[in-house]
């Protein structure tokens, strides 16, 4: 009984040095896990940054080729299960090696730049823009038919003849050629990618600046 008066008794009198201590030692942890907290954070921004970045093409931003094309496969597949239409653009910027040589790669970089801006402008919320390679740029549309996709692939090329591209000394009219293929009945084994190109190279083939449509 005694025993306990006496730690009584040191609690009240060290009460305050007790509370200090408790304090001190909550403050340190939460300071301890705030720290981990933001370590985590920036580790997981990172980690998304350098997703993002792996994803993307370093001169226009848009998508490249690798992430597009896992895009296209499922929405073949989508398009097939649920028998959706799927419409795929194939666009080629025309006689882009000829302004590289007359203007510089500067140039060439510009007119890239504006044909991604391009479709990026004109493309709907749900549509993938991608840089396929060179001089080759990619629009994916799904639940689009033949009709949606012929609307939007002359949306692309009114939008590139409104002005021509300027950049240092250069300035010129710059036109694409656009071969466009469309599912049929939700098939998963189409090969939209085969018909576009087709249909892109029939078009360079006929004169370029123009869309063509697979059969």
């Amino acid at each position: 009984m005694a025993s306990g008066a006496a730690a009584a008794a040191e609690l009240s009198q060290n009460a305050f040095f007790y509370l200090y201590e408790l304090v001190g030692t909550s403050v340190i942890f939460g300071i301890a896990g705030f720290l981990v907290g933001r370590r985590a954070d920036r580790l997981r921004s990172g980690r998304d940054r350098y997703r993002e970045l792996s994803e993307r093409d370093s001169l226009t931003g848009l998508v490249n080729a690798r992430t597009f094309l896992g895009r296209y496969r499922r929405a073949l597949a989508h398009a097939a299960r649920f028998h959706e239409p799927l419409s795929l653009l194939i666009v080629d910027v025309d006689r882009l090696k000829a302004l590289n040589d007359e203007f510089g790669h500067a140039f060439g970089s510009a007119v890239l730049l504006r044909v991604a801006g391009a479709l990026s402008d004109s493309k709907r919320e749900d549509d993938m823009a991608a840089r396929w390679g060179g001089d080759e740029f990619a629009l994916l549309m799904p639940g689009a038919d033949g009709v949606a996709a012929r609307r939007q692939a002359e949306a692309i090329l009114e939008r590139l003849r409104a002005a021509p591209v300027v950049h240092g000394d250069g300035s010129r009219q710059v036109s694409v050629t656009i071969g466009v293929a469309t599912s049929g009945a939700g098939r998963g084994d189409e090969d939209l990618f085969g018909r576009a190109d087709r249909a892109l190279y029939e078009g360079k083939k006929s004169g370029r600046g123009q869309v063509r449509e697979s059969p």
